[in-house]
């Protein structure tokens, strides 16, 4: 009996492991590109952030005609974005959906060099053609 649980929390820890790189192999083919802030709880932004994948860790944000350099990483459904020029911005995003055109996300973590910002946040990316 013992053996039996013990090979099936093997088989389970393998199986999570498994699911979580093919998602996350998934979301790298997709995120490649420019993305555009089309919503921000369901409102739309007066000047839209956008956000443009280089390669599988680099980022630049555009906001107010101002490109900002940083990292990305993808783990699972988590995004996590770092802008050391942009007050130091810390972002941690919970992927709801990430389509060839669409990405959905709840912000989870916000912080600056000023302290931990309001999350909860959902926002909603199109990625631009």
């Amino acid at each position: 009996m013992k053996r039996t649980c013990s090979l099936c929390l093997v088989f389970l820890t393998a199986l999570v492991f498994a699911s979580c790189q093919k998602n996350f192999n998934h979301y790298r083919e997709l995120i490649y590109g420019t993305w555009e802030l089309t919503s921000v709880d369901g409102m739309i932004p007066e000047n839209p952030d956008r956000l443009y994948f280089k390669t599988s860790t680099a980022v630049t944000l555009t906001q107010d005609g101002s490109h900002y350099e940083g990292q990305y990483q993808f783990y699972c459904n988590v995004l996590t974005t770092y802008f050391e020029k942009k007050e130091d911005l810390y972002q941690e995003w919970r992927v709801i959906t990430l389509k060839d055109s669409l990405m959905s996300a709840v912000v989870e973590f916000c912080e600056t060099a000023e302290g931990e910002q309001e999350t909860g946040s959902v926002l909603e990316y199109r990625k631009m053609p």
